[in-house]
């Protein structure tokens, strides 16, 4: 079927340079997929960027030397029916309310029009009180989310299918019809840890040691990155042996140096910045690290969820949405109550104890990850497109 298009409408931008364009990693691993599954031409809609990129990575590229075509806008440009002409199918974000009209147009035109959705109206709420404490501004982005959440529901209604990533965006907007429940990874079957590599490290939970526990992501408030470091410091104060590793970066990223500093767990709490994905995290934390520690304090489907299961590595975190759906579907970790740091510590505490318990949780994060693969996640997506566009 060659003389298919599937036109895709990210949220994330895309930087140009003279004639060379430079995309965010993740989401150029995920287009090159698209073109490899899709039967017909790929082509991208995006807006250009114009802050740095920031993040694990990023790709430069000649335009015209990539597997897909790609279109962009500039900042404040509206997308109309003119960019969308040569789509069979168009895939676009329902999280960006700039995207919530093309429903109608592709209406309008007889293309088919799937969104991907990931955010549901708790998280949003919960994102707007961590970030806006002056009660009038938060009042007001709240009306601002509640009409946005109106017109998203009417462009669903207008919509041929979603795609629904987490547990959360699924059972807010599956009675929408033809919603398809994915879990967003960057990790594909060669990534994922093997057996042998995993049996070597539970083996060394059995020895006498401390645990290895880390947390990778944006150094920010709606992660619990705050929360972290005051686990830590209640855990050494009861003498429970661990050892920390926060990767990544962020607007707290000096305040929370400053507070290891201070209270004086530089020798146990270790920030290295945000480094490379496929090179340095995944590797170092395949092989050295007992337990990731999430203390997210809302709901969004975080990639970090399937790529730490991905490594074989369990989660405790605060039971969100997000974490409480997967606890649903496999025993791959534990959930603890929002903002309960007394919980987490206990729970830590008993797992230093009870090691056998991190091996069997381990194993079933292994198992779980294994049929959600990048590769299997993204041919599920795309046959779940080709179904629709052949659909009367």
């Amino acid at each position: 079927m060659p003389h298919l298009c599937l036109t895709l409408i990210p949220s994330v931008p895309v930087w140009a340079d003279g004639d060379a364009v430079v995309l965010d990693r993740k989401f150029h691993d995920g287009l090159t997929q698209y073109v490899a599954a899709w039967p017909g031409r790929v082509r991208c809609l995006a807006w250009r960027g114009t802050t740095a990129l920031s993040g694990f990575g990023a790709v430069r590229a000649r335009a015209a030397d990539l597997p897909f075509d790609i279109e962009l806008l500039d900042d404040h440009e509206a997308i109309t029916s003119a960019h969308l002409e040569p789509a069979t199918v168009v895939l676009a974000a329902a999280d960006d309310h700039r995207q919530l009209h093309v429903a109608a147009l592709c209406r309008q035109r007889g293309i088919r029009c799937v969104y991907v959705i990931e955010y549901i109206p708790e998280t949003r709420h919960q994102i707007n009180r961590l970030e806006a404490p002056n009660p009038f501004v938060r009042w007001r982005r709240d009306l601002f989310l509640l009409g946005r959440e109106r017109a998203r529901r009417a462009a669903f209604e207008a919509c041929d299918g979603l795609q629904a990533n987490g547990i959360p965006a699924h059972d807010a907007y599956q009675t929408h019809g033809n919603c398809l429940l994915y879990f967003d990874t960057r990790m594909g079957r060669s990534s994922l840890v093997g057996d042998g590599a995993l049996g070597a490290r539970l083996a060394t939970l059995q020895q006498p040691r401390p645990l290895q526990l880390a947390f990778s992501g944006r150094l920010i408030a709606m992660k619990g990155v705050e929360h972290l470091v005051e686990v830590a410091a209640r855990l050494h104060a009861r003498g429970v042996a661990c050892e920390w590793t926060l990767y990544g970066a962020g607007e707290l990223d000096s305040q929370l140096r400053a507070r290891v500093r201070r209270l004086g767990l530089a020798h146990i709490i270790q920030l290295p910045g945000a480094v490379d994905f496929d090179t340095k995290l995944i590797p170092t934390i395949q092989s050295r690290c007992d337990l990731y520690v999430m203390l997210h304090r809302q709901s969004d489907p975080s990639c970090t969820y399937l790529e730490t299961l991905s490594c074989g590595i369990p989660i405790v975190g605060y039971e969100n949405r997000a974490l409480g759906g997967l606890l649903r579907l496999a025993r791959v970790g534990i959930g603890l109550p929002m903002d309960d740091i007394e919980a987490v510590v206990d729970a830590l505490a008993r797992l230093h104890s009870d090691r056998d318990t991190i091996a069997r949780m381990s194993r079933a994060a292994l198992a779980f990850a294994r049929g959600h693969a990048f590769e299997d996640t993204f041919q599920r997506r795309v046959d779940h497109l080709i179904e629709l566009a052949a659909a009367q």
